[in-house]
């Protein structure tokens, strides 16, 4: 094949779910089809199916995340698309599609790319039974790839750290006046501060810590909730029951932008984390974040400069929060690095140029040089 032929990748997924995941997917496999390249997705219908249904691609739906019958259905049409259309690299995320993908290739010969989105993973019987990370596993963080060697046993050479990146076009820092129409939206007073949290509203984000912190002596402390998920009930009967609504607002599903603007530092609490996109896209735009130590945390956050991190304990998170919003001048200092961070080591061009480059490598093809 020509060298310089657009890439064919197929992307095994478990489906069209709210998170991280399918955000991964969807704009990778955008800026893949703007590119020139050939992409398509398989997996089941999930929440976010409706903007992959309009995508430019071919999605092929397939039940990806079902039980050992639905997976072995899962082969044969996947076999038969692939010879119309050909592929050069399998790229898998979670671990019962790589079992397919590992069916598909005894006849195909395709490599297999594995995406550990979230690291940590249970490893023991019977998980120990579907694992498979296939030829090579791609990780967003250093935390990922030491928790793949040390716990997974994957070699070393078999793992390629690429962390994902933000586009700062889409998240841009805030001007006084687009920060003061932010909060005025919100109904915050100048001298209120506003912690932030974005997220879905599940194990093992520990978004009620959230609502403990509420709890705490903090001068005109402000807290919203931007997510959805099986604990929004949860949440919402605490707020009411604990006479917390003057201080902490659930916002739903909605977009985080202009929270990230009105709020004065963005909190997470997660007891797993495979990188954080949220972490990210605040600091993008000027937001510092104080966070568990979970993976990602490397990439993100530089200690007391563009935020802070703690262990996955409750009481260090709420002791930590407490100093951390307490003291304005130092949210200030840490919002402007943590945006010139994302900006210089987080971006989504940088991400896309070391992906293509993986995959051409793995498909045995040199990459093409970038344009001087």
């Amino acid at each position: 094949m020509d060298d310089a032929a657009p890439l064919r990748i197929l992307h095994l997924t478990a489906g069209s779910d709210a998170g991280g995941v399918s955000r991964y997917l969807y704009d990778l496999c955008m800026a893949m089809h703007q590119a020139g390249h050939q992409v398509a997705v398989a997996g089941e219908p999930g929440e976010w199916h409706d903007s992959f249904q309009k995508a430019p691609w071919p999605w092929l739906d397939l039940p990806l995340k079902s039980g050992p019958l639905g997976l072995a259905r899962s082969a044969a049409p996947l076999r038969d698309w692939i010879a119309q259309h050909p592929v050069d690299v399998l790229h898998t995320h979670y671990r019962k599609p790589t079992l397919v993908a590992r069916r598909l290739q005894r006849k195909l010969k395709l490599p297999i790319l594995y995406t550990l989105h979230l690291s940590h993973i249970p490893l023991r019987m019977p998980w120990r039974l579907f694992t498979d990370f296939g030829d090579h596993v791609h990780v967003p963080s250093t935390d990922g790839r030491d928790w793949l060697v040390r716990h997974a046993r994957v070699a070393e050479g078999r793992i390629t750290v690429i962390p994902h990146g933000i586009d700062p076009a889409r998240f841009p820092l805030p001007s006084v006046a687009d920060r003061a129409k932010a909060r005025s939206a919100l109904g915050l007073h100048p001298t209120d501060r506003a912690a932030l949290f974005v997220g879905r509203l599940d194990y093992p984000k520990n978004e009620d810590w959230m609502l403990d912190l509420a709890a705490k002596a903090i001068p005109n402390l402000q807290i919203f909730i931007a997510g959805d998920g099986p604990h929004f009930k949860q949440l919402q009967g605490r707020v009411y029951g604990e006479g917390l609504s003057h201080r902490v607002k659930l916002m739903g599903y909605c977009d985080p932008l202009p929270l990230y603007h009105a709020a004065d530092a963005l909190l997470l609490p997660s007891g797993q984390e495979g990188f954080s996109y949220v972490c990210a896209e605040a600091m993008c735009t000027g937001l510092p974040v104080l966070r568990t130590r979970t993976s990602g945390t490397a990439e993100l956050i530089v200690e007391g400069v563009t935020g802070r991190s703690v262990p996955i304990d409750r009481r260090a998170f709420l002791d930590a929060a407490v100093a951390f919003l307490a003291d304005e001048p130092a949210l200030r200092r840490m919002g402007t690095a943590a945006a010139q961070h994302v900006r210089a080591h987080l971006t989504f061009s940088k991400q896309l140029q070391q992906t293509i480059a993986l995959y051409h490598r793995l498909a045995g093809r040199p990459c093409p040089k970038e344009p001087t």
